[in-house]
């Protein structure tokens, strides 16, 4: 395509003169006398250099270049006057953007050429960059459409500064808005950066960060890198991948997308817990029948003893030794129902009921509170008609054992002071698919290491010192199996040094 070129003079011998010229030399030229006609051609010819003369009858050519600017920004324009003061030159030179100025008569064509040529070059590098921007306008628009919808966890922050660039809507709701902030600090070590955010409690960038691992030794991109994380400031586990990318502006830039697994992570814990469950109830079967076996001989031989003794002053010992006896057939068969289990001899009740009786019945040591909450936006009506109340098909005295171990452990871990607070609500599990009445016990105690947390419906597994106050670790292993023998689940969230709780789910009885 034809360089395409406009010249404005009110000279009608320069005009044709120039016209002819600049046509020999190869460009698509269009010649008019005033600025009015120049405004009327410009939008049709679409010229990328404009010529013209400042001092013209009618409109002048600093007024010319005024209009032009404001329908095309890009136009290159060359001043060809021989009448212009050091004014207006500089005017249309500095306010512009004039490209180049010649005085008539020209006496250097091979400069004038040549700057028109560079005049184009100009014109086209700057459409072409302007119109790289409007590409990168539209991807980046596409891509934080594509990123604002994702149920992911994405931000972008700078390698070395650690400077949050981007984040999506699901990372502030999660972690708060810091885009305004930034945007107001010029300071770029004062901008809020990535640990600021999702630690924090850190005074400095992670231990834990993956940016070593994300380039070569030269700097450059590698390979992505995958792994999983709690965060303690939202409590949830992710699924995350890191990448090290070249970002627009030429800097590596880190790029993580965390994919919220908690569900599926509680939910794979929780299969796994339960076969570990399984295996330890079956040696626990076999040691509680063992043990039986042994103990029913030991306390025969106490027995005949007894009765064979001469010395009446040993009757105290030998009642103590078949208490002792005695007590172990209650560990026995505390094993043997961990193992077997009775079978629920399940009953349809109401679950506030059956925890307000429950509650009234029994001393913890703790205070109790409880609070029925009604209405759950996560809870999926089962009738159309109405809204159920909390009916469970259930073995209302092994719920209550169960319900009796845990509040136990709540009040002992308060040492016996402050208050259990109960909560009954509907809850609707998206990964089971189903619809439970939830039953929330807190307390502000001592807390669980998250080192234990997986290891506390564990057989014998106890955080209290040996002593006379030592459980029997089986309490919460008791409850775990019965709660699972009832179709329902418990799960645990806490924070050691603050408290703990426990979210008892038992699945609702459809009634029809």
């Amino acid at each position: 395509m034809e360089d395409k070129l406009l010249i404005v003079d009110d000279d009608p011998d320069v005009l044709l003169s120039l016209s002819d010229l600049l046509k020999d030399e190869g460009f698509d030229v269009k010649a008019v006398s005033s600025g009015e006609e120049a405004l009327k051609v410009f939008s049709d010819f679409h010229p990328s250099v404009v010529i013209t003369d400042m001092k013209m009858s009618g409109m002048s050519g600093l007024e010319l270049i005024h209009k032009l600017r404001k329908i095309n920004s890009y136009v290159q324009i060359i001043i060809l006057t021989g009448y212009a003061s050091v004014k207006n030159v500089t005017e249309a030179m500095a306010n512009n953007g004039a490209f180049a100025y010649f005085q008539k008569p020209l006496s250097d064509f091979e400069m004038f050429f040549g700057s028109i040529r560079q005049a184009f070059e100009k014109e086209r590098l700057i459409r072409e960059n302007y119109h790289w921007e409007e590409r990168l306008k539209l991807a980046n628009a596409r891509f934080e459409t594509i990123f604002e919808n994702m149920d992911a966890v994405i931000y972008v922050a700078d390698m070395e500064t650690y400077e949050l660039i981007y984040a999506n809507s699901t990372f502030k709701e999660l972690f708060g808005d810091y885009s305004n902030e930034n945007e107001n600090k010029n300071n770029i070590s004062k901008r809020k950066k990535c640990w600021e955010l999702l630690q924090k409690t850190n005074n400095g960038p992670c231990s834990f960060c993956t940016n070593p691992k994300l380039v070569d030794v030269n700097g450059k991109p590698f390979n992505p890198y995958t792994w999983e994380f709690y965060n303690p400031v939202v409590k949830r586990w992710f699924s995350i991948k890191d990448q090290a990318i070249y970002w627009h502006d030429g800097r590596v830039v880190r790029l993580e997308t965390a994919m919220d697994i908690t569900p599926y992570y509680k939910l794979s814990r929780e299969v796994e817990k339960s076969k570990r469950f399984q295996a330890i109830g079956v040696l626990a079967g076999g040691i509680a029948h063992d043990l039986n076996n042994t103990l029913a001989a030991i306390l025969g031989n106490i027995n005949l003893a007894q009765l064979i003794s001469p010395d009446p002053d040993s009757d105290e010992y030998f009642v103590a030794a078949e208490n002792g006896i005695m007590q172990a057939k209650t560990l026995s068969g505390k094993l043997l129902a961990l193992a077997k289990g009775d079978t629920p001899v399940k009953k349809i009740v109401n679950m506030e009921e059956l925890l307000r009786n429950f509650i009234s019945e029994n001393q913890f040591g703790s205070k109790v509170e409880f609070t029925v909450l009604n209405g759950n936006s996560n809870f999926e009506q089962i009738d159309n008609d109405k809204t159920p109340n909390f009916t469970i098909d259930v073995d209302a005295e092994q719920i209550k054992t169960a319900f009796y171990n845990i509040f136990i452990n709540a009040s002992e871990a308060m040492n016996s002071r402050g208050t259990i607070k109960v909560n009954l609500k509907y809850h609707y599990s998206s990964t089971k698919n189903c619809n439970y009445v939830m039953t929330s016990i807190y307390d502000n105690g001592k807390g669980i290491a998250s080192s234990n947390i997986d290891k506390i419906f564990d057989p014998y597994f106890t955080t209290k010192f040996p002593g006379k106050e030592r459980g029997t670790g089986l309490g919460l292993s008791i409850a775990y199996s019965i709660i699972k023998k009832h179709g329902g689940y418990i799960d645990i969230d806490s924070v050691e040094g603050k408290g703990t709780q426990v979210d008892v789910c038992l699945p609702i009885t459809k009634t029809f």
